[in-house]
């Protein structure tokens, strides 16, 4: 009998974290499906930036959700692992890798939030500065609502002040470019974003920034926010292909 590939093995494990107040099936759903067609181990969680749970849990509690999920992938049967993350769930993966060194590489699709770009402060600045007042009262677990914003249309979010800060401070957690010079040590990374995206940052912005690996690579594919995901998804399994060559 030959030998049956390492995705058959379930050696590949894969996390794929959806975007902002996405639902249940996720929009994720497609690219999920072709990755388990492909023989890997996938699992979907419900993140707390989902319709559902915005914002249930801070943005280190996010990165312990993920330990779970990498865990319950490890007990069946996955050796290695990728956390693929979409818009908003691109951030979060990007900053899971920056404090985990157990991940065989992160791909992240029309990666999105940046607190640290200056139209976030003009727009969430009063809600970010009475968030930093209620901690500084000693009011951060209050809960109340604040601005924020999802494809460039404000809402209101009602969550605790340090859950909010957690991932809007400028100088807080979710900061893109710190995240990517604090990972570690060189990972691979598959950055792709879209031509038509209004969330695309040059890779100079953030992709350099994390330490060079030759399997590295930043795409850019003709796809605005939402259909980044599916566009690029030829590109995804020939990549994870080549992790094991």
């Amino acid at each position: 009998m030959p030998e049956m590939p390492d995705t058959e093995k379930g050696k590949l494990g894969i996390v794929l974290l959806h975007g902002k107040q996405d639902r249940a099936p996720y929009k994720l759903s497609s690219l999920a499906q072709k990755l388990r067609g492909a023989g890997y181990l996938v699992v979907t969680p419900e993140m707390p930036w989902s319709y559902k749970r915005i914002y249930d849990a801070s943005y280190e509690d996010a990165l312990l959700e993920i330990d779970q999920s990498v865990e319950s992938l490890r007990k069946a049967g996955a050796r290695k692992i990728v956390v693929v993350g979409v818009s908003f769930g691109g951030n979060v993966a990007l900053g899971y890798a920056s404090r985990r060194d157990n991940l065989a590489g992160i791909i992240l699709l029309a990666i999105a939030h940046f607190p640290e770009l200056q139209r976030y402060r003009e727009v969430l600045g009063s809600s970010i500065a009475r968030a930093k007042e209620m901690v500084a009262a000693g009011r951060g677990d209050s809960i109340g609502g604040f601005t924020d914003s999802n494809k460039g249309k404000l809402f209101n979010s009602r969550t605790s002040a340090k859950i909010y800060l957690s991932y809007f401070d400028p100088d807080g957690p979710a900061v893109v470019p710190t995240n990517a010079a604090a990972i570690r040590s060189p990972l691979p990374i598959l950055w792709i974003v879209g031509t038509k995206d209004q969330a695309t940052r040059p890779s100079s912005y953030s992709f350099e920034k994390a330490p060079p690996h030759p399997k590295s690579m930043y795409v850019v594919v003709e796809a605005g926010h939402l259909e980044t995901a599916d566009a690029a998804a030829e590109q995804v399994l020939m990549w994870l292909q080549s992790l094991d060559q």
